[in-house]
């Protein structure tokens, strides 16, 4: 009788239960579904290129990686002046290349998130990180974070970066007065690589002679724009199937193992010299002077926080090494084409380059605050080829946008490529002019209409770190070659990448100096 009752009331709360869960599935499936109606409803009032049942625009993608990236940049040029939108599949992407537009959302609190599509791409690529977590997470880590890239720690660093630039002058005498282009861009991925690692994990990788690590961080960037142009590939359950997925997970592992081992030793080391000195904060801070890496001052800033667990360590690090080496490299890359496309320009800057170094045979770091042309012609680079071709966000509450209303859970995507070739905002969109750039006609611009390193508060941190690099870079380089070469900017072939890339490759040519020629 008493098991019987028992059974019965176990029976009866079961049921219960059941239902009570199956009324929640429901009733938050119908929310989820009924939100994704809103912003679809939203979407349809902004104008935007032809779309087609279930399909969207599909069709802007149905061809090779550089003609989708082509239909992207026609697109968004043709609508740059408005709230617009493109629709993957079902789904509506809002897209704004408008200054105005753009700060009103990159400012904006609710506008902060990033969306949950590049959530999972991202995660099965690189892991977690500050570039992909959720608000309160971002805030907490990037506020560490940050504290790594403190000025004295970054002038640290720049020994290192000399160190790599005679590497890769070596290796560039090699194509001196060859008469056949090449392409530079891996010359100096190579090199920004081994200044990086080494002065964020003080280890030197030597990615000339060992490239592991090397290609496994540029096939994992690559993989993720694969992968979100790939339609099917977006579903975890498909994409886990596939070749892309087996080759994303190695580089993961490999990125994620060496890191780990580095981080390991770096940690084995810091709890040694703790034992042997208790006022280990004081050599710590000495320690700056003998090439201490970020790495250990990150280990430094998070030993009594338990949230900043190994694993989130690890993958934050991979993110600045990525971040800071291919980033500059692109950018370099695509100065040294241009200023071999504009050789009065050229001239001009190594002038000033020859002016500060008189008869130095290498630049010093109190001499990089000087190259004022310098930094108008990067600007100007990454201005007309923008190195971030996009960035995304995804919208926590509703927001207004002059007629146009953008609803909780909408993703937004910001073209920086067309933003920095508005025509309404920049005279000749197409023309290389570093003059746009003095300090006067900075006041004229809007200061959304040039945004290479993104902004608002969830902007790029390492901006100094990358200035000191590559303006070291550039400098060391024009001091000893003339780059020459046949592409013209209406030939370049671009596709859409982490970061824009090259199908033709950064194709130049180098030549000496001829130091007393050009100056007299």
């Amino acid at each position: 009788m008493f098991s019987s009752t028992l059974l019965t009331s176990y029976l009866q709360n079961s049921i219960v239960i059941s239902i009570v869960l199956s009324v929640l599935v429901i009733l938050g499936t119908c929310i989820y579904f009924s939100n994704i109606f809103r912003i679809c409803y939203y979407a349809s009032k902004m104008p935007g290129p032809r779309a087609y049942p279930l399909i969207g625009n599909a069709t802007l993608f149905l061809e090779s990686h550089e003609v989708s990236t082509r239909n992207i940049i026609s697109a968004s040029l043709k609508y740059q002046n408005t709230l617009s939108r493109l629709w993957l599949g079902p789904i509506p992407m809002i897209l704004s290349s408008d200054p105005e537009i753009v700060q009103e959302l990159l400012t904006n609190p609710n506008v902060l998130e990033k969306p949950t599509l590049m959530k999972l791409v991202w995660m099965d690529a690189m892991g977690s990180s500050i570039l992909i977590s959720n608000v309160p997470v971002w805030k907490h880590d990037r506020n560490i974070i940050t504290r790594g890239f403190n000025p004295n720690i970054l002038k640290s660093y720049f020994d290192i970066f000399v160190e790599k630039n005679h590497i890769l002058t070596e290796k560039l005498d090699l194509e001196l007065n060859k008469g056949t282009s090449f392409d530079i861009f891996g010359y100096l991925a190579r090199t920004t690589l081994d200044a990086v690692c080494e002065s964020v994990m003080g280890v030197n990788v030597n990615s000339y002679d060992e490239s592991t690590y090397f290609n496994a961080s540029h096939s994992a960037m690559n993989l993720v724009m694969i992968r979100i142009l790939s339609g099917f590939k977006l579903f975890p359950f498909y994409y886990r199937f596939t070749k892309d997925y087996k080759v994303a997970c190695k580089n993961r592992d490999t990125l994620r193992k060496f890191t780990e081992n580095v981080i390991a030793e770096k940690r084995n080391e810091y709890n040694l010299t703790s034992v042997k000195n208790n006022s280990f904060e004081v050599q710590a801070m000495n320690k700056n002077q003998s090439k201490k890496s970020m790495l250990e001052y990150l280990l430094d800033f998070t030993k009594n926080n338990a949230d900043f667990a190994q694993n989130l360590l690890r993958d934050e690090i991979n993110l600045l090494i990525w971040a800071a080496y291919d980033t500059s490299a692109t950018t370099l890359a695509f100065v040294l084409l241009h200023l071999a496309n504009n050789k009065e320009i050229q001239t001009k800057l190594y002038h000033e380059i020859y002016e500060i170094l008189k008869d130095k045979n290498e630049i010093e770091f109190d001499d990089l605050i000087k190259l004022k042309y310098m930094e108008m012609v990067i600007k100007e680079s990454m201005r007309i080829t923008a190195t971030a071709p996009i960035i995304t966000r995804e919208v926590s509450e509703d927001i207004d946008i002059g007629n146009y209303k953008i609803p909780r859970g909408a993703n937004i995507a910001i073209p920086i490529f067309t933003l920095h070739r508005n025509s309404k905002y920049w005279k000749d969109p197409l023309k290389f002019d570093p003059e746009r750039f003095t300090p006067e006609n900075i006041k004229k611009q809007h200061p959304f209409a040039f945004i290479p390193f993104s902004a608002g508060p969830r902007n790029c941190i390492g901006q100094q770190y990358a200035w000191m690099l590559m303006k070291t870079i550039i400098a060391t380089l024009l001091n000893r070659y003339e780059f020459h070469t046949d592409l013209k900017l209406e030939e370049l072939r671009l596709e859409a990448s982490v970061t824009i890339t090259l199908v033709n490759g950064h194709l130049v040519r180098i030549t000496p100096r001829q130091k007393f020629v050009d100056i007299h």
